[in-house]
């Protein structure tokens, strides 16, 4: 119903050139083609159900986004605002097609598969048949309708008006879209599908243990709240969840790929530091960006050179130094706590390691020793606690992630780091 307007609602509402239109709908496609790979991995390790689902919850994330694209007319924020929904319309397209695809041929009763896919291609083709026109009924009725919520603000000298929410035209289009979205997932969840996942597992494998980061990142309780807030509450906005998940799974394959890159151009170890550095200073704004954003970042990016060391010829210890100097050096010019770099760094490494099923042992040595030598190279002065600060972070991924394995990693390290780090997490217990 929706999706057949995006374009006309752009030329005709927002007044936008129609270059600007295509390069949006180019942007689209390219996230939707860089995401087909990610959700097939993911649809062979948690079944087609659940994939559809997240999809579509965040497909409908940016159909409800399209509303707040004027208020009531175009403002500041609305090309930034069309910019990020493009880019998740894509990621979300590319999950939905990839399942829709492939729940049929799942599902299909045995001995029966032919009438049964045949009954699903012609229900899906009614659906883009009748939906752009049913969308065009509406989008008609509600072109001459306008629904206002204003906040007024009057004092002795002026009054003030603010709209605080403004529907007319298509905007009315895109709310009933949304509501008919909802019902087709509660729809969806009467599905049932032979070893599906639940959701929170796939968004866990998103997130990369966002939720557990809290000791990590910084040492400071109240930060514990501030790290789960985004999570605990944002998630129940349809598709804010997974809008919030794959944002971190981005992040660390941007540094995969940055790293792969390097390794393959043979560059210094000097200039793959600063080329990480400087990617990462575009992320932010010196003083704009909070300890625990900051310790997320060092923890996703180090996540994702552990990633890109599995497939290049250079070992891990290699492209490590050089990674926790960039990223150390970047965190300190957004006046952020090194110690809090080195813990996320500290965790990301083992989480990279876990995931990638690397050797633990040497991948905490190579945290910690890497600590060593990039506040060395940072001029730090108390190298000993750059140590501690990564074996912290290393031992808490473990703790979280594999307890199986803390002995084994807590002997790959100093006995001061590890006897240092169990009294801080007795103590915060």
């Amino acid at each position: 119903m929706a999706i057949p307007f995006f374009a006309v609602y752009m030329l005709q509402r927002l007044g936008m050139p129609l270059s600007s239109v295509i390069a949006l709908s180019v942007l689209s496609q390219l996230f939707n083609i860089l995401f087909l790979r990610v959700w097939g991995r993911f649809v062979d390790r948690f079944g087609t159900k659940i994939i559809l689902s997240i999809c579509a919850s965040l497909y409908l994330l940016v159909i409800f986004g399209w509303i707040f694209t004027t208020m009531p007319e175009q403002y500041f924020l609305t090309v930034p605002l069309l910019v990020i929904l493009h880019i998740f319309a894509g990621i979300a397209a590319a999950g939905v097609t990839l399942a829709v695809g492939t729940i049929g041929l799942k599902l299909a009763p045995q001995g029966q598969a032919t009438s049964y896919l045949a009954g699903a291609s012609l229900a899906t083709n009614l659906g883009a048949g009748l939906g752009p026109l049913c969308g065009g009924l509406f989008a008609d009725f509600f072109s001459v309708r306008q629904f206002a919520i204003d906040i007024t603000w009057i004092d002795p000298t002026r009054a003030l008006q603010f709209p605080a929410l403004c529907l007319k035209g298509f905007d009315f289009l895109f709310a009933v879209a949304f509501v008919i979205g909802l019902i087709t997932l509660n729809t969806l969840a009467t599905l049932r599908e032979e070893g599906e996942a639940s959701r929170e597992i796939v968004l866990d494998e998103l997130m990369s243990q966002t939720r557990t980061m809290n000791r990590a990142v910084s040492s400071v309780p109240g930060l514990n709240f501030v790290s789960m807030f985004p999570y605990s509450y944002l998630r129940r906005i349809p598709g804010m969840d997974v809008a919030i998940g794959v944002t971190a799974y981005q992040l660390a394959d941007m540094a995969k790929t940055m790293t792969l890159v390097a390794a393959r151009g043979k560059k210094t170890a000097a200039k793959f530091a600063k080329s990480l550095e400087d990617n990462l200073n575009q992320m932010w704004k010196p003083g704009k960006t909070t300890q625990a954003q900051g310790a997320e970042v060092a923890r996703h990016v180090s996540r994702g050179v552990i990633h890109a060391s599995k497939e290049s010829t250079m070992g891990t210890e290699h492209l490590m130094n050089p990674a926790i100097v960039g990223i150390v050096r970047a965190l300190k010019h957004a006046r952020l706590s090194p110690q809090d770099a080195f813990r996320g760094v500290g965790y990301g490494i083992m989480q990279g390691a876990i995931e990638t099923q690397s050797d633990l042992s040497k991948s905490a040595a190579n945290a910690v020793a890497g600590a060593k030598e990039a506040a060395k190279a940072l001029g730090l002065e108390n190298e000993e606690q750059a140590m501690k600060d990564a074996a912290e972070g290393a031992l808490a991924a473990i703790e979280e992630m594999d307890p199986e394995a803390m002995a084994q990693v807590r002997a790959a390290l100093p006995p001061e780091l590890t006897e240092t780090t169990s009294s801080q997490t007795h103590r915060g217990r």
